[in-house]
């Protein structure tokens, strides 16, 4: 696969994020994965796409899927499962586990419909990606984090890809991942000057909304 990595960030700029038109839509530009959100639904455990945990005025624990099925905007919000069955093995796939408690119902549909080994579960907690290693220990983990202080949890989880904000993405931190033999992944980067400066300190991904911009800083 080219080096860096383009992902196209809950779909891509321009589509409703986490939808599977915005999914295809990148997977269509050219992206080498896209990365989505998934939370779990309180009271009958359904793993949705979706960022917020809340949906209207409705929060995800105490509702049931179709009570958060379409926003108050009329956007569908998709099942995972309905995700992974049209784009499962189209791309390299970022899933973002939102919280604990997914990881089983998440690593049974990732075996049904995707290729672990071109998978990759993402999150802030270390012990989630623990627990899906041990589910499925062909997938990949990323680490994301936003706050220094937060950097060193990724010791706590057999990671591969350590996934900073991008501001916090300096040539310190990267070279210091880079000799752990691990990568790195940016997020969310839109800016050409962000673009440019990550590329020349040498980050091995871009997490971002707007796939054309990154693909035309690398020339590609």
């Amino acid at each position: 696969m080219k080096k860096p990595w383009i992902i196209g960030h809950r779909g891509v700029a321009g589509l409703p994020e986490n939808s599977l038109e915005g999914f295809e839509r990148a997977i269509e530009m050219g992206v080498d994965g896209v990365e989505l959100d998934v939370r779990m639904t309180g009271t009958d455990g359904k793993l949705v796409v979706l960022h917020g945990s809340v949906v209207g005025e409705r929060s995800l624990k105490n509702s049931s899927y179709d009570q958060i099925r379409v926003t108050p905007e009329g956007q569908v919000v998709p099942l995972l499962e309905e995700v992974l069955e049209k784009i499962g093995k189209k791309t390299f796939l970022d899933i973002e586990l939102k919280h604990d408690g997914c990881e089983e119902a998440a690593a049974e549909l990732i075996k049904k419909y995707c290729n672990p080994e071109k998978t990759m579960i993402s999150g802030f907690d270390p012990k989630i990606l623990e627990t899906v290693h041990d589910l499925v220990p062909e997938l990949h983990l990323g680490f994301i984090f936003n706050r220094t202080q937060d950097e060193e949890q990724r010791h706590n989880a057999p990671v591969d890809v350590v996934i900073p904000q991008f501001r916090l993405a300096s040539r310190e931190l990267i070279d210091e991942i880079h000799e752990e033999g691990l990568r790195v992944w940016a997020w969310t980067v839109n800016e050409e000057a962000e673009i440019k400066r990550l590329l020349n300190l040498g980050v091995d991904g871009f997490i971002t909304d707007y796939p054309e911009r990154v693909a035309a800083a690398l020339g590609r």
